[in-house]
């Protein structure tokens, strides 16, 4: 990357292709979750060496409860049993857990997990991992209706700093750059408010096996797109 590039404060993950790396190796679906699992320190070493602040990724939507529930099973699980070790690495290391999504169809272990994590790196930073599990934009949306709605607020009082100020992200800056992996170009209901003004890039490589080239290359795309337009 170019010493004059802007790096992006913000930098939101659309971690996808983890089935179809799998696939590719002859792996059941199980295996490309793991290694997508996994890889998430990776990128975060990546996106915080290279001065990124705040890193979102989207690792469970709220549409994905349709899946096969042997998929879902894992998830849950890999979840409730990986969680404790990896906040426990990014405290080590100085960066704040965030999560954002619904509580709804998480088991009560992991919702422990998630809410231990947030307690055990609140006082860290400034860099900041936003884990979006069970996490919808409008789904976000229609949270911060109903919570405006719930503190009767007049319509006068409702500006963007409240809803900034309710979303699940709360606290955490707009999206700079989003980038999805695995070559669809789609947003898929990710952080539809925040990335509002966003540069969008599409890595081809599936999200286990995204590296520094594949980040640096999107760095690059934000600076001539949002940059030095």
């Amino acid at each position: 990357m170019e010493e004059i590039a802007v790096v992006p404060r913000h930098i939101a993950f659309v971690m996808d292709g983890n089935g179809r790396w799998a696939r590719q190796r002859g792996l059941p679906r199980s295996a490309g979750h793991k290694a997508g699992l996994e890889h998430i320190q990776d990128v975060l070493e990546i996106c915080h060496n290279l001065g990124v602040q705040v890193v979102s990724g989207y690792a469970w939507s709220t549409e994905n409860w349709s899946r096969p529930q042997a998929e879902v099973r894992y998830i849950m699980r890999a979840l409730e049993k990986h969680l404790p070790r990896f906040a426990k690495e990014l405290h080590k290391r100085g960066v704040r857990f965030v999560h954002s999504g619904q509580s709804d169809n998480l088991t009560p272990k992991a919702l422990r997990q998630l809410a231990d994590a947030v307690e055990l790196t609140r006082d860290n930073g400034p860099s900041v991992f936003n884990l979006a599990f069970n996490y919808g934009g409008r789904a976000e949306l229609m949270h911060v209706i109903r919570s405006l709605l719930a503190e009767g607020l007049q319509p006068d009082a409702i500006s963007e700093a409240a809803i900034n100020d309710r979303l699940w992200t709360a606290g955490l800056p707009d999206v700079d750059l989003m980038v999805r992996t695995g070559g669809d170009q789609r947003l898929s209901n990710f952080l539809l408010w925040q990335s509002a003004y966003a540069c969008v890039y599409i890595a081809s490589a599936y999200w286990p096996a995204i590296d520094r080239d594949d980040i640096e290359t999107g760095i690059e795309y934000y600076n001539r797109i949002m940059v030095q337009a």
